[in-house]
């Protein structure tokens, strides 16, 4: 997706551009300002990838226009050396004398100028063809800035089936993109529902448990600046305590491997140091509102197409255990179980990737993990519910994605 400001006090102008970028056919968002005080606003709080900029511009909102305006803007871009600069600088302007000087002065940083006459058409088509060209070049990884998201969600599994493929089954259009220098299968799509949609990166580990997921969701932060870092995907469920296909969001998570062997006596003890990540206080209270909608719940278990419990799944908010094992003994959870003993599910990669986007850098995505349960990690641990959990855990991603994590379209 291609980010735009427009700079243009215009409205017969700022129409004629607006059509003629809807006209390209790329996935775009474009934001409009009208002078120069609120042009800087939004060149402060992010990175854009093409300004289109008009130099006879107000240099406030109460103001009338100047014809050095943009020039005033421009000025204060030089100043700032690359912090927040737009990837690329365009003059649209009907003013090719202004637009002449500023050349002179800033011939660096602006890339083209395309005179803009409503009683023409010419500029329809130079501006489609420069807007084609910029996209071509905006692909990732891309450069951060500590402030600017590129994608809505990083979504991350540990298997590519059926985990991932699962994923890859919503109405997202999924596409595969390429990240330079990176062999990972990365996929991009949009979740849309009325007037919101969600931009969605999905992309399955090389390897499951801790250190793959860590990796993941690591390289896919710093080549996509996800606003949020979600996973899906299977889990053992405690039994009497969960059902299977019901899907755990994971609040609290911690590294049940994670501690100390010593000798106590003539014995070898461990001793557990659980540095446990908590769920966002407003993702756990989102997470309680879905949990509520058994109507929801009642059609993912009426649609689904695979092997399936007699029960809908249902929302689950609490304890998950992480380790490097897979666990096929109830002697083995019940030494998880002493841990905490509010544990519903244990599996291999939730704490990487809470641990992960606390780690990152700016601007930081926030977690959440949704797990649903295939089995109950003891001996009578089968394949069966799999790819129904698979399946539920990916379909309540999508609900709620839909519902809290999209932001409005663009006008």
């Amino acid at each position: 997706m291609i980010s735009i400001l427009l700079v243009e006090d215009n409205q017969a102008k700022i129409r004629a551009i607006a059509s003629t970028i809807e006209e390209c056919g790329v996935e775009y968002k474009l934001t409009v300002e009208m002078n120069v005080v609120d042009a800087k606003r939004e060149l402060e709080g992010r990175r854009f990838d093409l300004l289109l900029l008009d130099i006879n511009l107000p240099r406030r909102a109460s103001s009338a226009p100047e014809a050095d305006g943009g020039l005033e803007l421009m000025r204060w871009l030089k100043a700032r050396g690359q912090a927040h600069r737009p990837s690329y600088i365009v003059g649209a302007t009907s003013f090719e004398g202004s637009f002449a000087q500023a050349k002179a002065e800033f011939n660096n940083l602006i890339w083209q100028v395309i005179p803009i006459r409503l009683d023409e058409s010419g500029w329809r088509s130079k501006l489609k063809e420069t807007i084609a060209a910029i996209e071509e070049q905006i692909r990732p990884p891309f450069v951060g800035d500590g402030v600017s998201n590129r994608v809505d969600v990083l979504l991350v599994t540990a298997l590519h089936e059926p985990e991932l493929a699962e994923v890859l089954r919503l109405p997202a259009g999924f596409e595969r993109v390429e990240v330079l220098h990176d062999a990972s299968a990365y996929h991009l799509g949009r979740l849309k529902r009325d007037r919101k949609a969600a931009d969605i990166v999905a992309v399955a580990a090389s390897d499951k448990g801790l250190s793959g997921a860590a990796i993941a969701a690591i390289k896919g932060i710093v080549a996509f600046w996800p606003r949020y870092l979600f996973m899906t995907g299977i889990t053992a469920g405690l039994k009497g305590r969960t059902r299977i296909g019901d899907v755990i969001f994971a609040d609290l998570s911690w590294d049940w491997g994670s501690g100390k062997i010593k000798k106590v006596g003539q014995k070898e003890q461990f001793i557990p140091a659980a540095y446990q990540r908590r769920l966002d206080e407003t993702i756990a209270r989102q997470v309680k509102e879905l949990s509520a909608d058994t109507g929801f719940l009642q059609k993912v278990w009426e649609a689904a197409e695979m092997p399936k419990p007699k029960d809908p799944p249902r929302i689950l908010l609490g304890a998950m255990a992480s380790g490097a094992s897979v666990l096929q003994s109830s002697g083995a959870v019940a030494k998880v179980l002493q841990q905490h003993k509010d544990v519903l599910a244990i599996e291999m990669e939730a704490f990487s990737i809470m641990f992960a986007a606390q780690a990152a850098p700016l601007p930081r995505p926030l977690p959440i993990v949704a797990k649903s349960v295939c089995d109950n990690g003891d001996s009578k641990k089968n394949d069966k519910y799999q790819l129904y959990a698979a399946y539920t855990s990916a379909r309540v991603f999508q609900e709620f994605a839909l519902r809290y994590l999209t932001p409005q379209l663009h006008d």
